[in-house]
């Protein structure tokens, strides 16, 4: 009798204690489960590690490694660039500062908008030539595409919203609108070429941006009824610098007030050059100058209009591929450089000022005029 109690009293002490150790965390690691067939040990599936904290006690964000560089790919260049995010215009924001410049090739190197970007424009203005598709080009889809793949282009687009207009080199209606595609959106119902305009600014500090098509309309010099504008973009001019603003930009993409050089030119059109310097008589508009490109390098000119005042005007040009040599005329305040370079304007709105710029892919000032905002 008292060996069959003792049994039972241990087999009591038996299941205490294995009730005890059930409900007790072990302190040693779990042993791998074998994949059944193979026999290998699986190791546990790890635990995701806990954010790192700041100061602050909050999560701090763990670095991802860098976006890859866009590559181009031949199949791939006659498609836009849908991961490119060009920046687009805050039509309230005043304009302090404004770059401005032409002639691209995306078939070279374009360090010369990293020295744009450092001076942090509100604005950047296309003065013509913004892609070389090469004389037996039929699109400039393939040259847009490599200049999107251009990092410190792509950087500064992401960063700057752009106005456009065309010259010889990307004067292609289709391609043009399909890449600059504000610029559909800003032209008349049917309206043939692509001249423009915008408006950007709260009042009393409202910036006009005049893009002029200058290739649309353009006849040869000897024509009879030679033109640039044609007459309803002369129409159309007129009623924009009747329109309210404080400062104007006009864009031309080639020069108006330089007369001494060869090719392209208003000089070789001298009725039409005439009428603008009157229309800005006949209108009163007053505190602009006037930006233009083609030359591949860059000047300031300037100009008196009679019972107008003094006319100025900024050629910058290029972006890469310079002239061999500076051209000189009778008109430059101060030198010609033919560098890769850009116009800058500033526009000191409590000082009352303007001051017009050239610069270098180093940001180095190479020439620079400046006149009272009245």
């Amino acid at each position: 009798m008292m060996k069959f109690s003792a049994m039972v009293l241990a087999s009591l002490l038996l299941m205490t204690s294995c009730a005890h150790l059930k409900g007790t965390p072990s302190s040693e690691p779990a042993t791998p489960a074998v994949t059944p067939g193979n026999g290998t040990a699986t190791p546990p599936a790890a635990t995701p590690a806990a954010p790192a904290k700041t100061e602050n006690g909050k999560s701090a964000e763990v670095a991802k490694a860098p976006a890859p560089k866009p590559t181009v790919k031949p199949e791939s260049l006659d498609k836009p660039d849908t991961s490119l995010h060009p920046r687009g215009i805050d039509f309230g924001a005043t304009i302090r500062t404004i770059a401005f410049g032409s002639g691209a090739n995306q078939d070279l190197p374009q360090p010369l908008w990293n020295g744009i970007a450092a001076n942090n424009p509100d604005l950047f203005l296309f003065m013509g030539d913004s892609v070389k598709p090469g004389k037996d080009a039929k699109s400039l889809k393939a040259a847009y595409a490599k200049m999107d793949l251009i990092p410190e282009y792509r950087a500064f687009r992401e960063k700057v919203p752009f106005m456009a207009t065309w010259d010889d080199q990307d004067y292609n209606a289709k391609d043009f609108v399909k890449y600059w595609t504000y610029v559909g959106n800003s032209t008349s119902f049917g309206q043939k070429g692509i001249y423009h305009s915008k408006i950007i600014g709260p009042k009393k500090k409202q910036v006009q941006i005049i893009m002029l098509d200058t290739r649309s309309f353009k006849t040869a010099p000897d024509d009879p009824k030679a033109t640039i504008l044609g007459d309803m973009q002369w129409d159309w001019f007129e009623a924009q610098l009747k329109r309210q603003a404080q400062v104007r930009i006009i864009v031309t993409s080639f020069p108006l007030i330089p007369a001494e050089h060869g090719t392209d030119k208003w000089g070789s059109y001298p009725k039409e050059r005439q009428r603008f310097f009157d229309l800005l008589k006949k209108t009163g508009a007053n505190n602009l100058f006037v930006a233009s490109g083609d030359r591949r390098q860059s000047s300031i000119s300037k100009t008196g209009v009679k019972d107008w005042g003094m006319l100025f005007e900024v050629t910058a040009s290029p972006i890469n591929e310079p002239a061999a040599a500076a051209e000189d005329d009778a008109s430059f305040e101060g030198q010609g450089a033919a560098v890769e370079s850009f116009g800058y304007a500033q526009i000191d709105w409590q000082g009352r000022k303007m001051s017009l710029q050239i610069r270098d892919g180093s940001n180095k000032v190479l020439n620079s005029v400046s006149f009272k905002i009245r």
